[in-house]
């Protein structure tokens, strides 16, 4: 393998590591289906390990590649969906300009941030922060699960609640606190 090919394909695993859960969301918020989201996302890896040459070598530009190659693909499967439709005579889908690719961008990313910011609190803050409000679990069935008390619980996600406010993107704030309610 020449080197060209061993630094094309690192490039490309390194932006698969890093974008492709939030790519995999993005996907799904817009079509439901968590498979073909997979589908579209590994479509558009593919696409851009054809054309890294092409691009700019700038991670801005690369990222910008993959949403707009997921994108694109999305557009493309409504489009022929609208089409086969048409043409069985079913309920069409609704219309291609219902689908908010700018906010499901936003979520994706602000879920991503979100995530990373989980990880960085304390093992026990972390544990009590992702069965709250991850898994659903109730302050009592959190403090039984982990044989806490109650009153450390609701410390532990006060904890968790003002780490993220202090450390997440307050413009991702807002939508942070829709997503936990």
């Amino acid at each position: 393998m020449t080197k060209k090919m061993s630094s094309k394909k690192n490039i490309t695993k390194l932006l698969f590591d890093k974008y492709y859960q939030n790519l995999c969301y993005f996907a799904y918020t817009l079509l439901g289906d968590k498979v073909l989201s997979e589908d579209f996302v590994q479509d558009a890896f593919c696409s851009l390990n054809d054309n890294l040459e092409t691009l700019v070598p700038n991670e801005k530009v690369y990222k910008g590649f993959l949403y707009t190659a997921v994108k694109n693909k999305i557009l493309n499967y409504h489009r022929r969906s609208k089409v086969e439709l048409k043409y069985h005579k079913l309920k069409p889908f609704d219309e291609l300009l219902d689908l908010d690719f700018d906010n499901a961008i936003i979520k994706s990313e602000t879920i991503s941030e979100i995530n990373a910011l989980i990880e960085k609190l304390p093992n026990a803050c972390q544990q009590i922060f992702k069965l709250y409000y991850l898994e659903g679990f109730s302050t009592k069935e959190v403090a039984a699960e982990l044989n806490l008390s109650v009153n450390t619980i609701k410390t532990q996600k006060l904890r968790g609640i003002r780490y993220i406010q202090s450390n997440l993107n307050p413009e991702y704030f807002a939508l942070f606190l829709f997503v936990i309610k």
